[in-house]
C-alpha cells in the first residue's frame, strides 16, 4: 500500500466520522425540537386546566384568556416526563371538579323542583278549601273546664248529620275539625276533635265556616 492509498483511506475515515457526527447532531436536534413542541402543547393544556379549576372553584366566568406558552430554550426527557405527569393530574382534577359541580347542580335542580311541587300542592289545596261549599257556621261556643259546647248554624241540612266530621275554614286554611254530636229540637251541636288543631289547643270561634274536609 503506497502513501496515496493511505491518505485516501484516512480522508475517507474522517469524512465518515464527520458524517456520523453530523447525523447524530441533527437527530439530537430533531429530538430536542420535538420535546420542545410537546412541552409547549402540554404546558398550554396545563394552563387551561388550571384556569378551568379556578373557574369551577369560584363559579365565575374567566375574566381573561389563557395566554400562549413560550417554548423553552431546552428541555430534557425527564423534564418532559414531569410535565406529562402534571398534565395527567390536572386533567383528573378537572374531571372530578366538573363531576362535583354537575352533582351540585342536579341536587339544586331537584330541590327546586320539590319546592315548586310543594308550592303547587299547597296552592291547589288552598284553592280547594276556598272553593269548598259552606256546610255550616259556628253560631255559639261555650267552654267550661276544657269541655266545649258548639252550636252550629247549618246551611246544608242534608249533608250535616250525626257524626258528620267538618273542617273549620279560616281564609284558605283549615285550623281544626269538629264532629256533629247531637241534633235535637232543631239545634245541631258539635264537639271539637282536639288532635286536629295544629296549635294543640282547641280553637273554635263564632262565625267560623265549616266545610267537608278536603282530601
Amino acid at each position: 500500500m503506497n502513501i496515496t492509498q493511505i491518505l485516501l483511506g484516512a480522508t475517507a475515515a474522517v469524512l465518515l466520522a464527520a458524517l456520523g457526527l453530523s447525523y447524530m447532531s441533527m437527530r439530537s436536534g430533531k429530538q430536542g425540537d420535538s420535546r420542545k413542541q410537546q412541552a409547549v402543547e402540554l404546558l398550554q393544556e396545563n394552563a387551561s386546566y388550571e384556569a378551568e379549576l379556578k373557574r369551577l372553584k369560584s363559579g365565575q366566568p374567566l375574566t381573561s384568556p389563557v395566554l400562549p406558552i413560550e417554548a423553552p430554550a431546552t428541555i430534557s426527557a425527564d423534564k418532559l416526563k414531569e410535565i406529562e405527569i402534571q398534565n395527567t393530574l390536572l386533567r383528573e382534577q378537572v374531571l372530578r371538579s366538573e363531576k362535583k359541580v354537575q352533582q351540585a347542580e342536579e341536587e339544586t335542580l331537584a330541590m327546586n323542583q320539590r319546592q315548586v311541587q310543594k308550592h303547587d300542592k299547597t296552592a291547589r289545596r288552598a284553592r280547594l278549601i276556598s272553593q269548598a261549599m259552606l256546610m255550616a257556621q259556628v253560631q255559639e261556643v261555650a267552654e267550661q273546664e276544657g269541655i266545649f259546647v258548639i252550636v252550629l248554624n247549618v246551611k246544608m241540612p242534608n249533608a250535616v248529620r250525626m257524626n258528620t266530621e267538618l273542617a273549620i275554614r279560616r281564609g284558605t286554611g283549615i285550623i281544626g275539625r269538629i264532629i256533629v254530636s247531637n241534633i235535637a229540637d232543631g239545634a245541631t251541636f258539635a264537639d271539637p276533635l282536639p288532635g286536629t288543631f295544629p296549635g294543640g289547643s282547641v280553637d273554635v270561634k263564632v262565625g267560623d265556616e265549616l266545610i267537608i274536609p278536603p282530601l
